[in-house]
């Protein structure tokens, strides 16, 4: 009695699996379709390729030859297009597949077998289209009509993007050449290539002053390096009393510069003493290593600026 009851159970089994599997086969549906049947030969046609069937079926897209039954040739494949339903419930896969003949006659293309799986079942099926049907036709030539020369090549005007090329390569030529001719007549006059343009010369005030500005930017003696700043700011007045005058103030002493200046009736008593001041407090501060407060670092900067400014415009001669 039991083992009827297991084996009525296992016959259930199997019919309802059964109407399952037929369900889903049902809705599998797959087809090969031709824009047109009859074609010129040479001329085109699209072939559109579909698979429809539930969202969770797995397809093996088939992939069709470059060449079917050796004269219909596949010139184009589109990509394949995916197409839900509203209930997300089915899906349609479809192609576009571009077909030519260079042959007359009446073909077949045979079907083709799409592989899918329906999940959860891991069964592989297979289901194909149905064989379509393609005649290929010539042009009727009609024979009592005389015959046409063969229409010659079209002129195409030249267009600015083809001869652009060719101007460019003009111009780099023309740039070539005059380049060597100008090359080759300084090499022969001895003249240099390139000449670097002439630095100005700046009067000795007007360098001086920058010097002074630059030496003011320094903040020597903020950050505790007196002895460089006086030797800075004495080195500067020394050479422009060089340039300025030509006298060998930055071989001469303190005694010899102003010396020079006291033989010169040209030069103001108050700027000679100004000059005088300066180069003395900072022979101190060099040798003696005196330590001059902040007003008399300023003072020294201050008389420095002031005696340029007064000896450019009150001597004009030459210090003895």
């Amino acid at each position: 009695m039991f083992r009827m009851k297991v084996l009525r159970i296992c016959i259930l089994a199997v019919v309802l699996l059964s109407m399952v599997l037929g369900s889903f086969a049902q809705e599998v549906g797959v087809v090969a379709k031709l824009d047109t049947n009859a074609m010129l030969i040479g001329d085109h046609v699209g072939m559109t390729i579909k698979y429809t069937g539930p969202a969770k079926s797995q397809v093996l897209w088939p992939f069709l030859p470059d060449t079917i039954l050796g004269n219909i040739t596949v010139i184009g494949r589109g990509k394949v297009d995916t197409t839900y339903t509203k209930d997300k419930k089915s899906v349609t896969y479809s192609q576009q597949v571009n077909l030519t003949c260079y042959d007359s006659g009446f073909y077949t293309i045979p079907s083709i077998p799409f592989h899918y799986r329906l999940l959860p079942d891991t069964s592989r099926n297979v289901a194909t289209t149905t064989m379509i049907f393609l005649a290929v036709h010539t042009l009727k030539v009609d024979t009592t009509q005389a015959f046409k020369p063969i229409v010659g090549p079209l002129k195409v005007p030249i267009t600015f993007r083809e001869i652009l090329p060719w101007i460019l390569v003009s111009l780099a030529a023309i740039a070539l050449i005059v380049t060597g001719i100008w090359y080759f007549r300084k090499r022969k006059r001895k003249e240099p290539i390139f000449q670097m343009k002439p630095k100005v010369a700046l009067p000795p005030n007007e360098k001086a002053l920058q010097e002074f500005e630059k030496l003011r930017m320094k903040k020597l003696w903020q950050n505790g390096k007196i002895k460089e700043y006086h030797s800075e700011l004495t080195e500067i007045l020394r050479r422009y009393i060089e340039d300025r005058f030509q006298v060998p103030a930055l071989e001469q002493t303190t005694a010899e510069i102003t010396g020079s200046f006291y033989n010169n009736a040209d030069c103001p008593r108050s700027t000679l003493d100004k000059l005088n001041r300066l180069l003395i407090l900072a022979d101190m501060v060099k040798f003696a290593k005196a330590q001059p407060v902040a007003t008399e670092n300023d003072k020294s900067l201050t008389d420095g600026i002031e005696f340029v400014n007064e000896t450019t415009v009150g001597m004009v001669g030459k210090v003895e």
